[in-house]
C-alpha cells in the first residue's frame, strides 16, 4: 500500500475533503470557544487533586529554589509542557490557558487520525462514521480543559499506531525510529507505554517480516527510544532536578510500587478507568440541583452506551471481518488495557482508550445503516 493511501486526504474527492476539513476546523473551533469562555474552572474531587499536582510540579520545575523533599507523584510529561510555557510568557495563569489551546489542536488533530486509522481498518464510509461520532463525542471537549496528560496521551497513542502501520506496511526505517520515540514520549506520560514496543513481535509474525527487518527494525526503535530517553540519563541540570520529584522511566520499581493498589482492587479501577468517565462532569452549570442530576445521568448513560456499543463492535469485527488491518489498534488497546490491570495509572482518567472503541461504534452505525436499509428495501 502506498504513502498516500495510508496517510493523505488528497485521494479523497473534494467533497470527501471539505467535509473533513470542516469537521476538524469545527472540533477546534469549539474546543476553544469552551476553553475561552469557561477558563481553567476548579474543577472536582479527585480530578482537582491530580490537575493541582501538575500545576505545583511545573511551578517548581519553573522555580530556581531547592527541590522539595517529596516526590509529587505525577509524570513529568505536563509538568514539562507547563514549565515550558511559564518560561515563554512568564506566568502560570496565561501557561494554563495556552496549554488548553494546544490540547484544542491535540483534540482536533485527532479526529484526523481517526479517520486514517478508521480508514485504513474498514473502509472511507466508516471513516467518516467513526469521525462524526468522535467529534460528538463530550468527554473528549471536557479532557481538553483539563490540566490532566489524558488529551496529549489520546493523541500519542494514534500517532503511535499509525507509526506502526507505516513501519509494517511501508517497511521504512523512519516508521521505526518514530513509533520508538513516540513510545518514550509517552512514557513521560504514563509509565505504561515502557513496554509496548514488544507488540512488535506478533506483528513481525503475523506479517512474516524477514529477519533483516526484525533486526533493523528493532535497532531503529531502540534508536527512537533512547534518544527520547537520554536527557534523563545525561547530567543535565534540568532532568536531574527533574529527577528527585518526579517519578518516570528512571525509577520503575518504586512506581509500580505506587501504583499497583492505588484503587484497592486492579480489576475495580480498569473497569472505572474506561467506563466511569470522570471528565463527563457537563451538568455543573444547571443551577437546578433536579435537572443537573437528570441531565448528567442522561449524558452518563448515553455514553456508556457508546463505549459499551464499541465493545459490541470489536467482537463482532473480529468475528466477520479481515483481523490483519485490525492488529495493530486491537493489540495496542489490549496492550494498554493488561497494562490498566497490571499496574494502574497514577493519574488521568482512562479517557484515552475510549478512542479506539469509538472506531468499532462506526464500524457497528455503519452495519446497522446497512440493515436498515436492506430491511426498507425487503418491505417495499
Amino acid at each position: 500500500m502506498e504513502l498516500d493511501l495510508l496517510f493523505s486526504i488528497w485521494t479523497l474527492n473534494r467533497l470527501q475533503r471539505r467535509m473533513l476539513l470542516s469537521l476538524i476546523g469545527a472540533v477546534l473551533a469549539l474546543s476553544c470557544l469552551l476553553v475561552i469562555a469557561g477558563g481553567h474552572e476548579a474543577s472536582q474531587g479527585v480530578t482537582a487533586a491530580i490537575e493541582q499536582k501538575y500545576i505545583d510540579s511545573a511551578a517548581m520545575i519553573s522555580d530556581p529554589g531547592p527541590a522539595p523533599e517529596e516526590a509529587s507523584g505525577v509524570m513529568p510529561g505536563v509538568p514539562l509542557m507547563m514549565a515550558g510555557l511559564i518560561g515563554l510568557l512568564g506566568s502560570m495563569d496565561a501557561a494554563l490557558i495556552i496549554y488548553q489551546l494546544l490540547q484544542c489542536i491535540f483534540h482536533a488533530f485527532s479526529v484526523y487520525l481517526v479517520f486514517v486509522l478508521s480508514r485504513y481498518m474498514f473502509n472511507p464510509r466508516i471513516a467518516f462514521l467513526c469521525c462524526f461520532i468522535y467529534a460528538l463525542f463530550w468527554p473528549a471537549y471536557g479532557a481538553v480543559r483539563l490540566i490532566l496528560p489524558d488529551t496529549t496521551m489520546q493523541m500519542l497513542m494514534l500517532l503511535l499506531v499509525c507509526a506502526v502501520i507505516g513501519a509494517l506496511e511501508l517497511k521504512q526505517a523512519g516508521w521505526y525510529a518514530a513509533a520508538g520515540a513516540l513510545t518514550a514520549i509517552m512514557a513521560c506520560y504514563n509509565l505504561q507505554a515502557l513496554l509496548y514496543p514488544l507488540l512488535f513481535i506478533p506483528f513481525w509474525i503475523k506479517y512474516r517480516s524477514p529477519v533483516s527487518i526484525i533486526a533493523g527494525g528493532t535497532l531503529l526503535i531502540m534508536a527512537g527510544y533512547l534518544l527520547i530517553l537520554s536527557p534523563w540519563w545525561l547530567n543535565i541540570p534540568l532532568f536531574n532536578r527533574l529527577a528527585t520529584y518526579l517519578p518516570g522511566p528512571w525509577n520503575l520499581a518504586s512506581l509500580w510500587l505506587d501504583s499497583r493498589y492505588i484503587e484497592g482492587n486492579p480489576l475495580v479501577h480498569l473497569y472505572r478507568s474506561i467506563f466511569e468517565g470522570r471528565t463527563s462532569k457537563y451538568a455543573a452549570a444547571l443551577g437546578n440541583e433536579e435537572a443537573r442530576r437528570v441531565v448528567q445521568s442522561a449524558l452518563d448513560a448515553v455514553r456508556l452506551v457508546l463505549l459499551y456499543a464499541g465493545v459490541s463492535g470489536v467482537i463482532w469485527s473480529v468475528w466477520k471481518y479481515r483481523l490483519k488491518r485490525q492488529l495493530p489498534v486491537l493489540l495496542t488497546l489490549l496492550y494498554f488495557i493488561t497494562a490498566e490491570w497490571l499496574v494502574p495509572s497514577l493519574d488521568g482518567t482512562g479517557f484515552p482508550y475510549a478512542v479506539f472503541l469509538l472506531l468499532y461504534v462506526g464500524f457497528l452505525a455503519d452495519k446497522a445503516i446497512i440493515y436498515a436499509h436492506k430491511t426498507r428495501l425487503l418491505r417495499s
